[in-house]
């Protein structure tokens, strides 16, 4: 709203890669999916445990508060683990009580195909494909999580 007028301008949305970025595996393993069978033996119920095998980046975390508050961004998060992990994904980000918009399922180069249709989009968050993305791809290294904020 600007001087009493409603604005049709559209919010900006940051997508961040749950894999690697705001879900951070114990330590190094081939795949979530290999982890999870690894460590609980069976293939039932592969998305829940692949989803639950990974870690909360708690840094990133609070950075997408801050970036949703201060600086009034949607925040999405994009999963490469198959669309069966949407749900559990869905669960676990609002037991951590994140505030997220979507999760969805998708890869990385359909992800990079639909990107330029996409014009709300300002950012793609993801350090292992992030040179497919253009100049919407974003890499954020361990450390200094305070750059999500700076596009």
């Amino acid at each position: 709203m600007e001087h009493g007028d409603i604005s049709n301008e559209v919010v900006p949305r940051l997508l961040i890669a749950f894999e690697g970025m705001l879900g951070i595996l114990p330590e190094k393993h081939e795949s979530a999916v290999e982890f999870a069978l690894r460590r609980f033996g069976r293939r039932q119920r592969t998305a829940q445990r692949s989803v639950d095998a990974y870690e909360i980046n708690d840094a990133l975390a609070r950075v997408i508060w801050d970036t949703t508050w201060r600086h009034r961004y949607s925040v999405d998060v994009v999963t490469y683990l198959g669309e069966d992990a949407v749900a559990p994904l869905e669960a676990r980000l609002d037991v951590e009580g994140l505030p997220i918009g979507r999760v969805w399922s998708t890869t990385p180069e359909r992800l990079a195909r639909r990107l330029p249709y996409m014009p709300d989009v300002a950012a793609v968050f993801d350090n292992d494909h992030h040179l497919i993305f253009g100049s919407k791809g974003r890499m954020l290294p361990a450390a200094p999580t305070t750059l999500i904020g700076a596009l």
